[in-house]
């Protein structure tokens, strides 16, 4: 899955691992990006702003019933899909948040006044890894912590920018 402007505004698409079969999924006048494939493939998390502004949606691996998430008068971006498939951790504005799998039960697990992003949930669940700029870092660096948003620790420290993290399988 990936985003694109080819049709003049960003949309979701799927593909081949060949590159054949290039499908638009979204076809929706709104700005789509962000796909996040759940962990069964029968699902597509992603960011649209259809309804104003920026919110997380779920899809069917083929397109099929497009359906709001998070309908919230904040930003959301950059959904990440647990391991288990239950929950996604998502950006709102500067913090983390988590929720169900189905919209529910939407929890800041970050708290953060400056701005973390790009969740990517561990293999194994337990820890999301973000980038932020707490600690009075002057550009993004990389942390992690665990699910519930306890024990964060900063693993970057650079003063560049450093971002969309992703653990490796």
């Amino acid at each position: 899955a990936f985003y694109s402007d080819r049709d003049g505004n960003y949309e979701i698409y799927v593909m081949n691992a060949d590159g054949s079969g290039q499908t638009n999924l979204t076809d929706n006048p709104a700005f789509d990006w962000s796909p996040s494939w759940s962990p069964d493939g029968t699902k597509i998390a992603f960011t649209s702003d259809r309804d104003g502004n920026y919110e997380i949606y779920v899809m069917n691996a083929d397109g099929s019933n497009q359906t709001n998430l998070n309908n919230d008068p904040a930003t959301d971006s950059d959904p990440s899909w647990s391991p288990a498939g239950t929950m996604i951790a998502f950006q709102r504005d500067h913090d983390i948040h988590v929720m169900n799998a189905d919209g529910s039960n939407q929890v800041n697990i970050s708290s953060n006044s400056e701005s973390d992003s790009g969740p990517s949930w561990s293999t194994d669940g337990t820890k999301i890894a973000f980038s932020s700029m707490r600690d009075d870092a002057t550009w993004g660096e990389i942390y992690t912590m665990n699910a519930d948003g306890t024990d964060v620790i900063r693993l970057t420290d650079n003063n560049t920018y450093d971002g969309t993290p992703s653990w490796s399988p």
